[in-house]
């Protein structure tokens, strides 16, 4: 079979309008009378730089286009008024985070006071109904290691059914009618409406990302924005890792030996239509990543890779004929990359440019999946891999 190979990458500039792969910080900022302070000075400082702005006639503020992360801390100054500055607060996905002030008279001494807030601001304006799984989540969580397992956390998310976990039903709708974001470009099935590449024979065959390199995952179940369409279930907007201020970076490695597996168990011959029966599964999954900037406050990057080795011990019952070939051994591999430029051109535009995918091979014949509900663990595992596919966006 031919390689097929697909990758695009995305550049978004940022103007005013809100990206849906962003998030914002807006507040008021008032006096100690309750009334809203024009002109005042307002300072934001970040994993990515540092940005100033000041308040409006009605003593309002606002940041758009954040890249999301916590550790962010906003810093109010106005004439006649004392310093205020927040504690750490995390930006999420496609959320507004409200942080308002109420300055106080300045004394003899003008002092700097930390406003004791929580680490996520709330956002009063929205409507959505959902959840936003960040990384410290699912990182110390025992979920698969996939996109489908991240989902899969949020309220209302459900197995698909025929359309596996990787395409689960959300809001009870079914999995082929939910909509797909991966850095704000649409990647959904145009045939099958399904989460990147979707075959009817093997179904899904991967989003062309991976688990380690993922931020954060905002899974939208209800009450979306009339900006999304075509969906019928839900919204999944993913978010991949990038660089910052701060060198950061990742080793790892996961083994997941057969011979420290029980015996799968066989079903029922009688009330059971047999196929092809995995006995035994094996993977090896490791990998790394690094981010950091070029230019302080400026340019910033993030580069990953992450191979993942895998092997299938097969064998077919005595009335098919393909069991003369005894139990056979079906290896598949995936090399699975991630890469992201972030360019702060000034304070209100911003170029970025991504590209990922999971290049993958499988040999071809032998490989069709078992019917057995006791195996049914295997099948998402086994369905991010074509036979020679590469999926990448």
């Amino acid at each position: 079979m031919c390689l097929v190979a697909l990758v695009a990458s995305l550049f978004v500039a940022s103007g005013v309008a809100q990206d849906i792969t962003r998030g914002s910080i807006n507040g008021v900022v008032r006096d100690p009378s309750g009334g809203v302070v024009p002109g005042a000075r307002v300072s934001l400082a970040g994993p990515l730089g540092a940005r100033t702005t000041t308040t409006g006639a009605g003593g309002e503020y606002s940041f758009p286009n954040l890249m999301p992360s916590p550790g962010y801390t906003v810093t109010v100054e106005g004439s006649g008024f004392t310093t205020q500055k927040s504690a750490p607060l995390t930006v999420r996905v496609n959320q507004a985070a409200t942080l308002d002030f109420q300055l106080e008279l300045a004394g003899a001494t003008q002092q700097i006071e930390v406003v004791e807030r929580g680490d996520t601001g709330v956002d009063v304006a929205t409507t959505t109904i959902g959840a936003n799984l960040s990384e410290t989540l699912y990182q110390n969580v025992a979920i698969s290691r996939n996109v489908s397992g991240i989902i899969s956390m949020a309220p209302g998310v459900t197995e698909g059914g025929s359309t596996g976990s990787a395409n689960p039903s959300i809001s009870g709708a079914s999995g082929l009618e939910n909509q797909y974001f991966i850095n704000g470009s649409n990647v959904t099935d145009p045939g099958y409406g399904a989460f990147g590449t979707y075959n009817l024979v093997f179904g899904s065959l991967g989003s062309g990302l991976t688990f380690d390199f993922i931020r954060e995952v905002q899974v939208q179940t209800g009450g979306f924005e009339a900006q999304y369409g075509e969906a019928l279930g839900g919204v999944v907007n993913v978010l991949t890792k990038s660089g910052s201020n701060n060198y950061h970076g990742d080793l790892f490695y996961y083994f997941r030996p057969h011979r420290w597996m029980a015996a799968f168990p066989n079903a029922n011959t009688i009330r059971t239509t047999q196929s092809t029966r995995v006995y035994g599964f094996e993977s090896r999954d490791f990998g790394a990543d690094l981010g950091g900037y070029l230019l302080r406050n400026k340019l910033f990057w993030y580069a990953g890779f992450n191979p993942v080795f895998n092997r299938n011990y097969r064998s077919v019952p005595n009335s098919f004929t393909n069991s003369a070939l005894g139990n056979v051994v079906v290896t598949n591999h995936s090399w699975n990359y991630s890469a992201k430029l972030n360019w702060n051109i000034n304070t209100n535009h911003q170029l970025e440019g991504s590209v990922f995918g999971d290049p993958s091979v499988a040999p071809m014949g032998f490989q069709r999946f078992t019917s057995l509900a006791s195996n049914d663990n295997l099948r998402t595992s086994e369905l991010d891999y074509g036979s020679r596919t590469w999926n990448g966006l």
